[in-house]
């Protein structure tokens, strides 16, 4: 029988949810079938402390080592980047490829900060553009959608608006243990935040929370199949477009705000950006609403290409006719 998830939640939380109703630390994460997983978690820690230049170069490192030993994911990476771009040239395609397994890579190694640093410790990591766009619509006491597709450093765009209450989702590990190290961290002390398991879509929770000024922390790219969603051309390709977000907006009057995280070169921060709220959100038209979803993505991930999040099949749901585009066998 698979485990029911809770939500991760700090003690101040939008919807006042007790502590008694979250995940829990239990004494069996003891056992011996969890002390490897102890051992990851002490070596996060150290990782921790290796200066940030170096694990910047560390993390390319290692993003290379997976581009070369994981023939299936950068087989995925591949396709998904020649469908979306069919005009782009096979050796562009290569190169785009390699640059997202190193910013992959370097996530990978930045990652355990938020596990171990404090809430401010952790600002001056990330740095939010445009962060009024979410105030003003607070302030007019709407709740806010912030609608955001995957990306290697999505992680860090959750911790960099920390400042607003906050609900958010969380896929699942099935190591219980990382799933609770990890959920903890997404949700400190000093938060105002709810973080629900994917698989238990609390639908009427986030309708209550969105009718008050609260922020959803929404990730709406994924193919989930074709429950709720539409097809629609994403860059060069169409996909099947999740539409539930048209259903909360209706519901709640509240504002969408497009935004993505990625890491900025220069300044060595993870850059949260936000755009202005949709206007005409939704219409009466399906479709013509997964069309403006679809091309928000776009426009967001155009702001560092190399940093959404390739690997996953965002084209599995297809079309009747339409061949399925990935080798499963690799």
């Amino acid at each position: 029988m698979l485990k029911k998830h809770k939500p991760f939640l700090s003690k101040h939380n939008p919807l006042n949810i007790s502590q008694h109703e979250c995940e829990q630390f239990t004494y069996k994460f003891f056992l011996p079938h969890y002390w490897l997983t102890w051992l990851g978690i002490f070596l996060s820690f150290v990782l921790n402390y290796v200066p940030h230049v170096l694990r910047i170069e560390l993390g390319k490192f290692i993003g290379m080592a997976i581009y070369l030993t994981n023939k299936k994911r950068r087989n995925i990476t591949k396709i998904n980047i020649s469908l979306c771009f069919k005009s782009m040239s096979d050796k562009n395609v290569d190169n785009l490829v390699k640059k997202y397994f190193k910013n992959l890579g370097r996530t990978f190694l930045d990652i355990p900060i938020l596990w171990w640093r404090s809430n401010n410790a952790l600002q001056s990591t990330c740095m939010v553009k445009n962060i009024n766009y979410i105030k003003n619509e607070l302030s007019k006491g709407k709740g806010v959608i912030l609608l955001t597709p995957h990306s290697t450093s999505i992680d860090f765009g959750g911790r960099s608006i920390s400042e607003f209450p906050i609900i958010s989702m969380y896929k699942p590990f099935r190591n219980e243990l990382i799933n609770w190290f990890i959920g903890k961290s997404r949700s400190k002390s000093t938060d105002n935040v709810v973080v629900y398991p994917r698989t238990d879509f609390p639908f009427k929770s986030i309708i209550k929370a969105l009718k008050k000024p609260n922020v959803f922390y929404y990730i709406g790219d994924e193919d989930l199949g074709l429950d709720n969603s539409v097809f629609a051309k994403f860059f060069d390709e169409e996909k099947s477009t999740l539409i539930a977000i048209r259903k909360m907006v209706e519901l709640t009057n509240c504002s969408v705000l497009p935004c993505i995280n990625y890491f900025c070169n220069e300044t060595k921060q993870y850059i949260t950006e936000i755009n202005k709220p949709l206007k005409n959100f939704p219409t009466e038209n399906i479709s013509k609403d997964a069309i403006t979803i679809n091309q928000c993505f776009e426009e967001m991930i155009n702001k560092n290409l190399a940093e959404y999040m390739w690997s996953l099949r965002i084209f599995q749901t297809r079309k009747q006719g339409v061949p399925y585009p990935y080798n499963d066998k690799l």
